[in-house]
């Protein structure tokens, strides 16, 4: 009996395990960290069923005001699900957004069996970001040619990704130098290197805008800790990176293509899901036509519209927007509950902006840059169920929420 118990204790070691699986793929592998995910929920279930206590063994429960947030938003797609009418769908998609939001609570109890894990989850992301880096060189050569690579993830999932990670790794590369930690500096500067080596291959616009805005900010909050030369040189690298980037010829061609008003494909078909997106909202404005019910636009008269949008079994389709996507599909309603769910982190979160623990700062941080590009981002697409992404964003979350409200993590 005692050796049984021994196992079980030893197997509840393999949820953090998982997690740091989990952070280090979900850069660059979208088939790995997809795993990793079904893992850890696996085991967050083996953890439920061999606990005396079950979740609540947690040192600190989640808190309340966060679960809050999720049930609001969960009622809010219940009701927009039964007030529309494709009633499959759309409860499909709310079992898919709690799958998507079990990275939140699977963090928090990941750390209550080891809170030291907190310390290798930025070094993790680096390596994912390093990896990321050299496989878009697979794609593009070496000739940082804007090919919109990949790396094993979607075109926009890996800007999307890119642009979570680089402003942490940049603000992570910022302290290790204050802190004159010549190992981490070394470390955090080479992954912020390949990151940048990822969007330039990657080439994602939403990314190159909100990437540097998000890094200032982080700096920014950050500014009290540095002296003027290191300013100066942040200042400096900045200027480097920005003349490096504007000088990209690709580069600026990719952003003069936002100024073509006919023939622009991306253009025409984000403006006229934008327009079907509205306009099913204005039809349907409290509870919206049903999660995952939008019709789809209809195709636009131009033979280079592409098929994917113009079959006949392709009768819905998102907004191509995150905003319009909730409002079209849950109406007001939805919004309240959406914006309920992801500004209760940050609401928890905000009194620790200006904590005299660093590691605390950093990670309030880190969960509000995430949660910026996440809103950022949802401007131009639907990334809402991107798996990567979420997986990301929950986990920084989650380690954010864990740092300052769960038990600190022994030095």
């Amino acid at each position: 009996m005692e050796g049984l118990t021994g196992w079980v204790k030893g197997a509840r070691l393999a949820g953090p395990v998982f997690l740091g699986l989990m952070a280090l793929t979900g850069v660059f592998a979208r088939g790995l960290v997809n795993g990793c995910f079904v893992l850890l929920a696996l085991w967050g279930v083996f953890y439920l069923v061999t606990a005396k206590r079950g979740w609540f063994l947690a040192p600190k429960a989640l808190p309340a005001k966060l679960l809050w947030g999720a049930a609001i938003y969960f009622a809010a797609l219940m009701l927009s699900a039964l007030a529309g009418s494709e009633y499959g769908r759309s409860f499909k998609h709310i079992v898919t957004v709690a799958y998507l939001l079990a990275p939140l609570p699977l963090t928090w109890l990941a750390l209550t069996q080891w809170p030291n894990l907190i310390k290798y989850l930025v070094p993790l992301y680096g390596l994912g970001l390093m990896a990321a880096g050299l496989m878009t060189f697979t794609e593009a050569g070496f000739g940082l040619s804007c090919v919109r690579a990949k790396a094993s993830l979607g075109i926009i999932e890996l800007g999307a990704v890119l642009a979570q990670l680089t402003p942490i790794m940049a603000l992570a590369t910022a302290l290790a130098i204050r802190a004159r930690d010549r190992l981490k500096t070394v470390f955090f500067a080479a992954a912020l290197i390949l990151a940048y080596v990822a969007h330039l291959n990657s080439c994602s616009r939403i990314a190159f805008l909100t990437t540097p805005v998000i890094t200032l900010i982080l700096l920014w909050a950050h500014r009290r800790v540095f002296t003027l030369t290191m300013k100066l040189v942040l200042v400096a690298l900045a200027l480097v990176l920005a003349i490096a980037t504007l000088t990209n010829k690709r580069i600026v061609e990719r952003f003069a293509e936002m100024g073509v008003e006919k023939g622009n494909y991306n253009n025409e078909v984000r403006i006229n899901h934008w327009k079907q997106g509205w306009k099913v909202f204005q039809e349907n404005p409290i509870l919206g036509v049903g999660p995952r019910a939008i019709p789809n636009a209809p195709p636009l008269n131009n033979p280079a519209y592409p098929k994917e949008f113009t079959r006949t079994r392709d009768k819905y389709y998102h907004a191509h927007q995150v905003f319009i996507t909730v409002l079209a599909e849950s109406g007001v309603i939805g919004l309240i509950g959406f914006l309920a769910l992801h500004l209760a982190p940050i609401a928890l979160l905000w009194p620790f902006r200006r904590d005299p623990d660093p590691e605390r700062m950093f990670w309030v941080w880190a969960a509000i840059a995430v949660a910026s590009q996440l809103f950022f981002n949802g401007l131009t697409d639907n990334v809402f169920t991107l798996k990567p992404l979420m997986y990301i964003y929950w986990t920084v979350t989650g380690a954010a929420l864990w740092v300052t409200l769960g038990n600190k993590p022994a030095p």
